[in-house]
């Protein structure tokens, strides 16, 4: 027995020293138990995966819910994204080092774009539609009844001041003056009669006295003869021209006269028609005009005049103004809403009555606050964070939400101005994530647009 296991044990011995010579003579190394499954264990551990659309990617803050009702360009979006941060610092990688031992990390850095915290106030408008109307409208009326003898004048003309619009029947008018014309030429005639016929008298009587052929009493009373038919005449031709003027003042107002800039708009009369004081001619002036905007009752208390209006023609956005509240209705419409009234300038007249405009009228303006991006808040059910990038990681910082408007959101947290606030890419971040800022950019709005 003995003998038999000693034999054994010699034979194990020399195919031991056969192996060895093979693998130790040759340079190689014998190959570790197992090599084959690790090779296929790092083969599969560096492939990159593949986006799979119907699921969202790890680190992402949407629910399958919400994931199933973006699009697939969103979907592929959002896996590029993913799949972009997984690579990022590989692709610089130098032959040494694909050669080297591959070292697994457990954080990757994530491409993130950030801006700077701002403050800003943030304003709140009531946003509605306006009907156009003429600014200022004159009516210009006969003002006495009469037949309208002639109309120069039409829907749509342009006229100035002093341009002439109609006229009423005039021949009685022009008859009066004629024999008002008449009667006081007479006067006068006799009148400038009289005073030379003193003038002759006082002549003579002056002879008389220096020859003491008269008295000094009869040369005074030629004198006073003189005097008294100056002043007749001067009577004659005062009340002659009194009443010329007064008759040539009733015969223009027998015409009508525009006294203002702008367009007719409409008559109510047509030539040889009878018109009484209550007929006109209307004109409008473009210079300027006014929105009436239909607000509801709970908005009408935070109108305020002189509050900024901002509108532009519903045919023609490009067009946009500017103008100013100028007030309001006190009461109500049938559908229980008021009507603000918004003047605009209308240099161009372009703008016509009746044309609808897009109208937003600030009704508030809040405090300066905070204002970041809506996009930029993460909520995961406890609560709403930012995150912000210091020194290259991220850092998750609790938010308290106030007003928002037009995709911004006030904020409140344990944050400061300036500090950086990562505006995109922060559904793939966690405290501490590296982070790859992309770009640096600000985020508030110029101006505020409809």
């Amino acid at each position: 027995m003995m003998k038999k296991t000693k034999n054994t044990m010699i034979t194990l011995l020399a195919f031991l020293v056969v192996i060895w010579m093979f693998y130790g003579c040759s340079g190689e190394s014998v190959p570790p138990a197992g090599n084959g499954e690790a090779e296929k264990s790092v083969e599969k551990t560096s492939e990159k995966p593949e986006a799979d659309l119907t699921v969202p990617p790890p680190g992402s803050q949407a629910t399958q819910e919400k994931w199933d009702s973006f699009d697939e360009a969103k979907k592929q979006e959002s896996w590029d994204k993913y799949l972009a941060s997984l690579t990022e610092g590989t692709a610089d990688s130098s032959p040494e080092e694909e050669s080297a031992p591959v070292k697994t990390t457990t954080e990757k850095s994530v491409a993130v774009v950030v801006a700077p915290l701002s403050k800003a106030p943030m304003e709140v408008y009531y946003y509605g539609l306006g009907e156009v109307e003429a600014g200022k409208v004159m009516k210009v009326t006969p003002p006495i009844s009469g037949t309208a003898q002639k109309v120069y004048v039409s829907p749509g003309d342009f006229v100035e001041p002093g341009d002439l619009l109609f006229s009423l029947d005039s021949s009685d008018w022009v008859k009066d003056i004629e024999r008002a014309g008449d009667k006081w030429d007479a006067e006068l005639r006799l009148a400038e009669v009289r005073l030379n016929e003193a003038v002759k008298t006082l002549e003579s009587t002056q002879a008389f006295y220096d020859r003491d052929l008269v008295t000094r009493q009869e040369l005074d009373k030629a004198q006073q003869g003189v005097t008294e038919a100056g002043l007749n005449l001067e009577k004659v031709r005062i009340s002659r021209a009194t009443e010329l003027e007064s008759l040539q003042d009733n015969y223009q107002s027998r015409l009508g006269v525009s006294n203002s800039i702008g367009y007719v708009s409409s008559l109510s009369f047509s030539e040889g028609e009878a018109v009484n004081t209550a007929d006109f001619v209307e004109i409008v002036n473009l210079d300027e005009v006014l929105l009436s905007v239909e607000v509801p009752e709970s908005i009408i208390t935070r109108v305020e005049t002189g509050a900024p209006v901002q509108a532009k023609v519903a045919s023609a956005p490009r067009y946009g103004m500017e103008g100013l509240v100028t007030g309001h209705s006190i009461l109500p419409e049938s559908n229980r809403t008021y009507q603000v009234r918004v003047t605009l300038e209308n240099p161009n007249e372009r703008l016509l009555p009746g044309m609808l405009m897009e109208v937003q009228i600030q009704v508030s303006q809040l405090h300066s606050r905070f204002i970041v991006p809506r996009q930029a808040v993460v909520s995961d059910g406890t609560g709403n964070f930012l995150y912000l990038a210091v020194d290259s990681v991220s850092k998750r910082v609790p938010v308290t939400l106030g007003a928002g408007r037009q995709g911004m959101v006030q904020v409140e947290g344990d944050f400061t101005e300036g500090d950086l606030v990562v505006i995109e890419g922060q559904s793939y971040l966690k405290p501490g994530t590296p982070l790859n800022i992309r770009e640096e950019r600000g985020y508030l709005p110029e101006r505020t647009e409809l």
